[in-house]
């Protein structure tokens, strides 16, 4: 739900005035034969319209939907693609822009670019990452100066009312954004100017303000900081192969005084997560953690019971992963060496038999193709759970001993462990946070932009 369900109940209209709404904004872009000065009023008029109508005739995902497919299909948009994007991003970028018209204009360049991934290159080309940046910035500096002391507030007076709406706001814009700079790093080739534009101020609100406790799926702004994060630190990884450049998010990561919530937010994706592009995303991250350079990071990021979750999952997923998606089992397999390795695990040596049953069952090539030709994807599973068989001392088996074809073997690899959630009474304590009341210290923080929170902007106040 990205319309925030607590705000005032709108005026209930009778269907015609409802049918007229729409009509007229329908009529609005559908011209023909228009120039650029028609185009350009076209669309102007029609984003006023919407955001004087937004909780008016504008009150839900369905009509923001709608408001957006409208312009998106319309006869001005397809004749005037090109400029109708450089015009929605010029107004974008203006600070003093009304918020619900950041919001409404936000929300259709998200639409055409889920749409249209062509779209996203035309953005590109018109300074559209730089737009979607500065704008979340804006928002960002705002929210971490007034955000979380006005929500914690009670008995609010009406002044502050108003700002709470206004913080609201904010982090509907803020979702927005994050998810086209999310479609941006996932199917466009970033720059590395692009990349070098986030700081570490923007790197530690994504991250520090992500909830653990936020069990409810529907928290959007939750979710798309999390999957940023994700495709952040896979963009870092990518340009290090090149450059050198510092990874924001891992750095964040290895920082002591690093909230806790992050790894358990990580663990209950990683547990839930069904887009497999996710969670390849969430096994370069978990390869990164394990393989630091700093063992301390390593052995006690995680809890002890959320490792036997990870290795729960793991079970899991190398066990029903489909052919089409052997890739997958390799990422995971890549993860599973460090996991077993270079934390606790090394030392509890939890589901040992079950472990190796699986690695050996992966090793034989007729166990996971049904062809006579392996993929190259197959062959680098068999490589990959040689590997970890090889490198993980405590999992060092006598081949003869194990047989492929007996019954135990197979019933061991066929089963599902169950996987639950992390409980306090189960974990160790995390060496890594403790001092979490810590304000984050990272040295970069200091060079940071200096930008101040901007001002509370302008919103409008409707009767109801």
């Amino acid at each position: 739900m990205i319309l925030d369900p607590s705000a005032p109940h709108p005026h209930v209209h009778t269907d015609d005035e409802v049918l007229e709404f729409w009509e007229m904004m329908e009529r609005m872009v559908e011209l023909t034969d228009v120039s650029q000065g028609e185009a350009n009023a076209a669309l102007v008029g029609y984003v006023k319209r919407a955001c004087d109508n937004y909780m008016v005739y504008i009150n839900s995902d369905t009509d923001l939907c709608r408001m957006a497919a409208i312009f998106i299909d319309s006869k001005v948009f397809k004749q005037r693609e090109e400029f109708c994007l450089s015009k929605l991003l010029s107004l974008l970028s203006i600070d003093l822009l009304e918020l619900n018209m950041k919001f409404l204009i936000a929300y259709i360049l998200l639409w055409d670019s889920k749409n249209n991934l062509n779209s996203l290159d035309t953005m590109l080309n018109y300074q559209g990452f730089n737009v979607f940046y500065n704008t979340c910035y804006t928002q960002f500096a705002y929210l971490i100066k007034y955000g979380e002391q006005q929500e914690q507030r009670y008995n609010l007076h009406e002044s502050e009312e108003i700002e709470l709406r206004i913080i609201d706001d904010m982090k509907q814009i803020s979702t927005v954004l994050l998810d086209l700079l999310f479609q941006i790093f996932k199917y466009c080739k970033c720059t590395m100017e692009n990349v070098q534009m986030i700081d570490d101020f923007f790197v530690y609100y994504l991250m520090a303000t992500m909830k653990s406790d936020s069990v409810n799926d529907n928290d959007m702004f939750n979710n798309v900081k999390f999957r940023l994060s994700l495709a952040l630190n896979e963009q870092y990884m990518m340009f290090s192969r090149d450059y050198e450049i510092e990874n924001k998010v891992y750095k964040y990561l290895c920082n002591d005084t690093m909230h806790t919530d992050f790894p358990e937010l990580f663990l209950l994706k990683f547990n839930r997560a069904q887009d497999s592009t996710l969670k390849i995303m969430m096994c370069k991250i978990l390869y990164l953690i394990l393989n630091s350079t700093n063992d301390h990071v390593s052995m006690n990021f995680f809890y002890t019971n959320d490792l036997n979750v990870f290795v729960d999952v793991m079970i899991r997923e190398l066990q029903n992963i489909s052919d089409n998606d052997e890739l997958l089992r390799n990422y995971y397999l890549r993860v599973l060496t460090p996991l077993l390795k270079n934390t606790e695990l090394c030392n509890t040596h939890y589901k040992k038999d079950e472990i190796n049953n699986l690695l050996h069952y992966l090793t034989r090539v007729d166990n996971i193709c049904g062809t006579d030709v392996p993929t190259q994807e197959q062959q680098l599973t068999l490589k990959l759970a040689n590997k970890c068989l090889n490198q993980v001392p405590w999992l060092e088996t006598n081949g003869d001993d194990w047989d492929s074809d007996s019954t135990s073997a197979r019933s061991s690899i066929t089963g599902i462990t169950p996987v639950t959630n992390s409980t306090p009474t189960d974990r160790q304590p995390r060496q890594l946070y403790s001092n979490p009341e810590m304000v984050y210290s990272a040295e970069s923080l200091g060079r940071r932009k200096t930008r101040p929170p901007p001002p509370p902007p302008a919103r409008k106040v409707r009767m109801p």
